[in-house]
């Protein structure tokens, strides 16, 4: 397209610098017309919190996003729905049934004890990717950061292939204050028991997707990354935005 000297991105299929999407009700229409004009640069969608269980046209929804070459992956609350009312049966079935490759493991809503998620990593690691997330919604049951640290790296042992860090849909929740501040100690200890590339960093918000970059490089994997963020989110990688614009190629990049 040009000759302009920005960071070299990594290509789909990628390991590292994932975006995923969240998506909490956007229809095909919609998707159709994202995909066509930045579709390089969608890796998974979430269908976020239980919308896949009352969506009316998931099959489809599934189908029409697995032919452009994007990951669904249902919300984390479905999956604890689902192991509350103890039918983690059903649940392999439902996500079976839709031809689902990947799959969110987490216990952010629900208090799910870790030997539980370990053992639900091993079976669903057989068939599925599994992305397994620690840290709660609730600010007032999260882990300290030794806890968060070992549950990591239990799960990703079990066979998780990514690690997601909590980050709520607001961005106001999980590794963040309620001002949407990340606990700096807690991305340290994680990145140091972690290697970078295994981790998916939830951040909604602009100056959070901002901060991971400039710290990271472009190729460090984000979630919850709000569907009208794409290609804004894109510019900040490559540093075609004010805020990253000198930062893209900081000490400790990915890729």
């Amino acid at each position: 397209m040009g000759t302009l000297d920005i960071p070299i991105r990594s290509q789909k299929p990628r390991n590292e610098g994932l975006t995923c999407i969240n998506d909490r009700g956007v229809g095909l229409g919609a998707w159709e017309d994202a995909l066509q004009m930045a579709g390089e640069y969608v890796d998974v969608v979430k269908l976020g919190i239980g919308t896949a269980y009352v969506m009316q046209n998931l099959e489809e929804k599934v189908a029409f996003l697995q032919s452009r070459d994007v990951h669904v992956v249902l919300g984390g609350t479905l999956f604890e729905t689902f192991w509350a009312q103890g039918q983690v049966d059903a649940y392999y079935h439902f996500v079976k049934g839709l031809g689902l490759q990947y799959v969110e493991v987490s216990s952010g809503s629900y208090p799910i004890p870790l030997d539980d998620k370990v053992a639900i990593v091993q079976r669903f690691a057989k068939e599925f990717h599994v992305m397994a997330e620690v840290g709660s919604k609730d600010d007032e049951k999260q882990m300290g950061i030794t806890e968060q640290v070992a549950q990591a790296k239990a799960l990703r042992q079990a066979g998780a292939g990514k690690v997601i860090m909590e980050g709520r849909a607001s961005g106001l929740g999980g590794m963040y204050d309620r001002e949407g501040k990340a606990d700096d100690a807690l991305i340290d200890a994680m990145t140091q028991a972690l290697d970078i590339g295994d981790i998916i960093f939830e951040a909604p918000q602009e100056q959070q997707q901002i901060a991971f970059i400039r710290r990271f490089g472009p190729n460090v994997n984000l979630g919850n990354v709000p569907f009208e963020d794409i290609l804004m989110l894109e510019t900040e990688r490559v540093g075609l935005r004010f805020d990253t614009l000198s930062a893209t190629r900081p000490q400790g990049q990915v890729g």
